[in-house]
């Protein structure tokens, strides 16, 4: 009797599960970012789960509560770490000491223990596991039982007890932990199912607008990009807008020049917003505008039919921002390229222009490959490929060099991802240099040749070094590769070369910043690999004005 009346109140084990998969705290806890504020929400909520399966629990021998707290201190544990787990044990139990009885300061103490087990198996896998949350019961439980024996009086009571309870108390509640962690892990398989299709989509819509977007975005243009936008996306209605008006519309109830008269106030502040308009019978249109950015620049906006005004799925708003980011990226990669045809930029805006296309291009198909094979890894890709656009398309001339090692970090993930264990990375950085100023995108060349010319053209790959070191009174910088190396023939031409993307570029920037001492020197072995470093000034790099003038 005492089995099934506990195995009913596992009902509230669904329900706890269920609001927690639907909090925002869900997303939170597998970015692996939670804020102070986030860990004490779930302090709080599985405190008030623990403290609610004691109310439910049943009296028994000797006045002793039969119950299912312990799954919320052994979850909160498992999913919060050690210290969540600890002080949510703490909340519960000292709870529980104040309803008394004879197994109250023991079962206070275990509460304690259970939190920290929890968080002990969690460290035996990344992945969520059910069979170890369940090991985390009967291990917890287990505790809990000798604690009982060893810290309630009379002993014959507490044996008496643990005789009527402790077997049905060990399956209840290392059940009710295994089916908390199962639910959490099958709703985030769903919405990683639902987040891969969605990135995939949107890359797949990248990959095909990117035809159009080299030509920029006009009236032509968005048209196509909008008729692949609702045909993939399989959508009522889209509009595509630059930074001043709709320039096209693929749908049934409207036009662009109805369309226009009835938003030409959003495009003063183009914001993310759903909007209505009317079609010419008055009929309500609802549609769901995003604004295309790039360095809090307005490029354009993008806008899909949706159904009411109502609130939007998340995954459904992600979906937008993602294609709209990848969107926004090519426009600027346009602009650049227009401007380096047209001599406005400098070289450096010209390399990074030259490095893009490609780049993108390889990119998106590494992570087009990943959605369905490992949709968490491609969501990471997303971001990294954002960042090192949003990295490269800014127009400081100097940053730290801090920024800049994370530019390549971004670079490097994709690369990784690309050719697997062939790329082997290794830093050599000396702290107190981080916040150093450099020029922009002096490194990463270095390391993308490193990997395009020397890595992946060896079978097994190899290893890329980073190094930065404080030498007297200079900062020496080196990238090496155990790659295939460079042909003297070459080796003696190659910074007189000013085609692609070479090494030219960062010498002659080298000279102009640092003066002619701070010169590439590059030692190549053929078959051996290569080294490039180059050394410049410590007064040079700690000019405060370097960054305020860039």
């Amino acid at each position: 009797m005492l089995f099934i009346t506990l195995f009913e109140r596992m009902a509230l084990v669904a329900l706890a599960a269920y609001i927690f998969t639907h909090s925002p705290l869900f997303e939170k806890f597998f970015k692996k970012n939670l804020t102070v504020g986030d860990k004490v929400a779930l302090i709080i909520s599985f405190s008030l789960f623990s403290i609610l399966g004691t109310y439910l629990g049943v009296r028994v021998t000797g006045g002793a509560i039969a119950n299912i707290r312990p799954i919320g201190a052994i979850v909160a544990g498992y999913i919060g770490g050690p210290i969540v787990g600890a002080i949510v044990g703490a909340i519960a139990g000292g709870h529980r000491l104040l309803l008394g009885g004879f197994t109250g300061f023991a079962c206070a103490i275990a509460t304690i223990i259970e939190g920290l087990v929890g968080a002990y198996f969690r460290g035996k896998s990344h992945e969520l596991s059910p069979f170890l949350g369940l090991l985390a019961g009967v291990v917890a439980e287990t505790i809990q039982i000798f604690l009982v024996l060893l810290l309630a009086k009379p002993f014959y009571l507490a044996l008496e007890l643990e005789k009527e309870i402790g077997i049905p108390m060990i399956i209840i509640n290392a059940l009710g932990v295994a089916i908390f962690i199962d639910i959490i892990k099958t709703v985030r398989r769903h919405y990683n199912e639902i987040a891969a299709i969605n990135a995939l989509k949107s890359l797949n819509i990248a990959k095909q607008a990117s035809v159009y977007l080299r030509r920029g975005l006009n009236k032509h243009t968005s048209l196509k990009i909008a008729e692949i936008i609702k045909f993939d996306g399989n959508f009522r209605g889209v509009l595509i807008g630059d930074k001043e008006k709709v320039l096209c519309y693929i749908g049934d109830e409207l036009d662009v020049d109805t369309i226009n008269m009835q938003v030409k106030d959003y495009f003063k502040k183009p914001v993310e917003k759903i909007i209505m308009l009317y079609n010419k019978d008055h009929v309500e249109i609802y549609f769901y505008f995003i604004p295309l950015i790039i360095n809090d620049e307005i490029e354009g906006v993008l806008g899909i039919e949706v159904d009411s005004l109502d609130d939007h799925d998340k995954r459904f708003k992600e979906f937008l921002r993602e294609l709209a980011e990848l969107l926004a990226i090519q426009i600027e990669i346009y602009k650049l390229n227009k401007k380096v045809e047209t001599a406005a930029l400098s070289e450096l805006k010209a390399l990074r222009a030259q490095v893009h296309p490609h780049f993108l291009f390889n990119a998106l198909n590494t992570i087009a490959s990943f959605c369905r094979l490992d949709p968490i890894k491609a969501r990471d890709l997303i971001l990294d490929l954002s960042n090192y656009f949003r990295g490269t398309l800014k127009s400081e001339e100097f940053v730290t060099l801090n920024k800049e090692l994370e530019l390549i970090e971004f670079y490097l993930n994709i690369e990784k991802a690309r050719f697997g264990e062939r790329i082997q990375i290794q830093y050599e950085i000396d702290e107190k240099l981080r916040d150093i100023l450099i020029p922009q995108f002096i490194l990463q060349p270095l390391v993308e040749n490193a990997i395009k010319h020397g890595l992946t053209k060896k079978h097994d790959g190899g290893l890329v070094k980073i190094k930065v070191q404080d030498i007297k009174d200079k900062v020496f910088f080196e990238v090496s590769d155990t790659g295939i190396g460079i042909e003297k023939d070459r080796l003696k031409k190659v910074l007189k070369d000013s085609s692609g993307i070479g090494l030219k570029n960062i010498n002659d920037r080298l000279k102009i910043y640092y003066g002619e001492g701070a010169t590439l020197n590059i030692f190549s072995e053929n078959g051996a690999g290569t080294k490039v470093s180059f050394e410049v000034p410590k007064e040079g790099v700690y000019a405060e004005d370097k960054l305020h003038n860039s």
